[in-house]
């Protein structure tokens, strides 16, 4: 790393254990909290659109006014669900399901660099800049992803680590799962290789809901998958 990026990450630790507050909060563009941003607030925006003043919706760069930098952070979000887990996903660069050192190294090194499609460029400016910087420390140490945990789960599984697989359930569940891994063991991969898609449904502090599809006699069928919270803040399965 240069010693001008050794110099960013050096400054963001400073930043973060003074606890500093930097630029302003993750957005959020779903104004109307229906779980899906779409024309309805998009109409919210359009009503402060080149407006000028404080805590505007449709600021999300906090500069007190709603202009073409925030159009661009909304469209990013367009026709998207949207709730509190999924504001951090992006930034877990390393996909490994906790936002820490190794995401943010990866992020300074493309500190002020532009172009399209750069690891850290949240707010798709094209440049990695300190509105993105905001998005990195606000989701600094931010714990699992219900959709993380799940492919972990399907690549223990895939590889019949029983016990590493269980690690992903909760307590209460992990003894149940065990039981039934040990029984079908041979079986695994073939399970996780007809595994479908996990489609999330809907979400809360304490628990998060998806539904697996999966293709049986050319017929889609969707089987729930239901995520706790532990008290550590980790998403764990409870059942599927």
């Amino acid at each position: 790393m240069s010693n001008s990026k050794t110099i960013i990450v050096a400054v963001i630790f400073y930043l973060l254990a003074c606890g500093f507050v930097l630029a302003y909060d993750v957005p959020n563009p779903n104004f109307n909290n229906d779980d899906i941003v779409d024309f309805a607030d998009f109409g919210i925006l359009a009503i402060n659109w080149l407006q000028s003043g404080d805590s505007l919706a449709g600021d999300f760069d906090d500069s007190n006014a709603v202009d073409i930098e925030d159009l661009l952070v909304f469209s990013w979000y367009w026709l998207t669900e949207y709730s509190e887990y999924q504001q951090c996903q992006d930034a877990d660069l390393d996909i490994d399901g906790i936002i820490a050192f190794e995401d943010m190294a990866l992020f300074a090194q493309n500190w002020l660099v532009t172009g399209e499609g750069l690891a850290g460029d949240f707010d798709i400016s094209d440049l990695v800049d300190y509105n993105d910087l905001s998005v990195m420390t606000d989701c600094w140490l931010e714990g699992t992803r219900p959709g993380e945990v799940w492919e972990q789960f399907k690549t223990a599984l895939a590889v019949g680590d029983v016990n590493l697989s269980v690690s992903y359930f909760t307590e209460i569940s992990a003894e149940k799962y065990r039981t039934f891994f040990e029984q079908v063991q041979p079986y695994l991969p073939q399970m996780v290789n007809e595994m479908g898609e996990l489609i999330f449904i809907e979400q809360n502090e304490e628990m998060a809901y998806y539904d697996v599809l999966r293709e049986e006699e050319g017929q889609l069928y969707a089987y729930p998958v239901i995520f706790v919270m532990d008290e550590m803040g980790q998403w764990k399965i409870y059942d599927f």
